[in-house]
């Protein structure tokens, strides 16, 4: 065992480390950024389409937040079981096969016609997108050396912020402006409306991925890691010809052999149970020298998944809210403008009155605000990583996240609320991509998937709990609700001498 622990501390492979970023990075990058989008697609997009199914599913608000949370818990339920397979199968062997099921399930769920069946449907195509959405980056760190790593890793989580114009900006031609709207029964209690096209339109980028990923191989570390040296060397060959123009020299594969022999891992048949093989798969993580990093980044994605998806996934319908608030909000707080009645000249006195069902959103500017931003913080992140120690940045983004949370108590004007906001959710989500990164730098190759799926894991579970808190009990408990937000990543921001950065 001690061989293996070692494996983090090798010297990398030198051939890996001469090929620098080219072509290859530049494919990979774009390839697994759409796969970023495909998940920010499939939980965050939910923000909109649960509130546009309100009216034909006919769902009360504790519905609604349950079924925000459904893709969530989906993840969360399959995570580990997609990152032992990563590791045993391949990263692309599972991408490919969890894009395909993921792309068919999200399809087929925008034709259930009642809330049990779109939450069962839901919660089973993030089953499948939980593959995506931790080996995508797992795949793009064995094509980089340390040095590229982080730098890499943060520009394919930068595509986080394309899905967050993506998403917003199809919704505007099918939920606010009037241009495309149709009523078409097409069977029993089932009509096609527009949210359920747009659900539709959510997995493109997913399938161009899929078609793309056809055109990349099988990650070389994990290949040199299994033992399988002739396509290990093959695929070293191919980078280095598409990245450089020429192939390995005999050093260079001589080199790639001594690597082999450090992190081979070797296949054995567990006298084990299935269940009691995946468990032991992962003991590594939880002994020296991992277990105090790795505990601690799981605790801190936590705060992070929380903030940037349980709280981001609302932050679509609470500024549509804010929007559509009749007569004067000058003066009045956040809180006040979501939850506070307004209380007009005449009050109606008719009892008999039934509450119109109400699925229309004003507009999606402020979502088109919230994606720039996360793209604009993604390129400063990267920016910064020539020339700002990582521990800096992390402290820095959880301090300003945690004042914007504490002036969104007290601001009154209109667009400090909204930045205020914006920069809540979306440095936390920026943090997400830098400690990610930084955990597949910290962790071996033969622990690699399971590591990040198992820290993003309780990302996953932070949102689905943000999700549902935000849902049930922010409207009666709006300002303390906002004062335990602002509060938590003061508490993240404290671990940060205990994380692998």
């Amino acid at each position: 065992m001690s061989k293996c622990l070692n494996v983090n501390l090798l010297p990398q492979p030198q051939p890996i480390a001469r090929l620098g970023f080219g072509k290859v990075h530049v494919f990979a990058t774009l390839t697994l950024g759409l796969l970023q989008m495909l998940t920010i697609h499939e939980t965050m997009g939910m923000g909109i389409i649960g509130p546009a199914s309100v009216c034909d599913l006919v769902m009360n608000q504790a519905q609604l937040a349950s079924l925000t949370a459904a893709g969530f818990m989906g993840i969360i339920c399959s995570s580990y079981f997609w990152g032992y397979v990563t590791d045993k199968k391949g990263r692309r062997w599972t991408l490919l096969r969890t894009i395909m099921l993921s792309n068919l399930c999200s399809i087929l769920s925008m034709f259930v016609i009642s809330f049990t069946g779109f939450f069962v449907a839901r919660f089973i195509t993030c089953i499948f997108v939980a593959g995506p959405s931790f080996v995508a980056a797992t795949y793009l760190s064995e094509f980089c050396s340390h040095r590229i790593l982080i730098r890499t890793i943060t520009h394919m989580y930068m595509f986080t912020g394309f899905a967050m114009i993506y998403c917003p900006g199809w919704a505007s031609l099918f939920l606010s402006s009037g241009l495309i709207e149709f009523e078409v029964e097409v069977l029993g209690s089932l009509t096609l409306r527009p949210w359920r096209a747009l659900g539709c339109l959510n997995i493109i980028p997913g399938v161009v991925a899929f078609f793309l990923l056809l055109h990349l191989p099988e990650s070389p570390k994990f290949l040199l890691m299994i033992g399988d040296t002739q396509r290990g060397l093959a695929t070293m060959e191919w980078i280095s010809r598409k990245n450089t123009g020429h192939p390995l020299s005999d050093e260079q594969k001589e080199h790639l052999r001594i690597y082999q022999d450090h992190v081979e891992v070797k296949r054995r048949k567990s006298k084990h149970n299935f269940l009691l093989s995946m468990l032991n798969d992962a003991m590594p993580l939880f002994r020296k020298p991992f277990v105090g990093s790795f505990v601690c980044a799981c605790l801190v994605m936590f705060v992070l998944g929380l903030l940037a998806n349980g709280l981001g996934i609302w932050y679509t319908a609470m500024r549509n809210r804010c929007n559509m608030r009749q007569g004067n909000t000058k003066g009045m707080t956040f809180c006040r403008i979501l939850f506070v009645p307004d209380i007009g000249p005449i009050v109606e006195s008719e009892s008999d009155l039934e509450a119109v069902c109400n699925d229309s959103f004003l507009g999606f500017n402020d979502s088109f605000i919230l994606g720039a931003v996360y793209i604009v913080l993604y390129n400063l992140c990267w920016l910064s990583l020539f020339c700002v120690r990582k521990k800096v940045m992390f402290v820095f983004s959880l301090v300003a996240a945690s004042t914007c949370g504490f002036l969104l108590i007290f601001v009154t004007n209109y667009t400090i609320q909204l930045f205020s906001l914006v920069f809540l959710v979306a440095f936390p989500g920026v943090t997400v991509g830098l400690l990610g990164g930084s955990l597949l730098g910290f962790v071996p190759t033969y622990i690699r998937g399971k590591a990040l799926c198992i820290s993003l894991m309780w990302g996953r579970c932070g949102a689905a709990v943000g999700t549902i808190l935000v849902g049930s009990s922010i409207q009666d408990n709006c300002e303390l609700f906002l004062l335990a937000i602002a509060i938590l990543p003061l508490f993240a921001a404290c671990m940060e001498g205990y994380l692998p950065l």
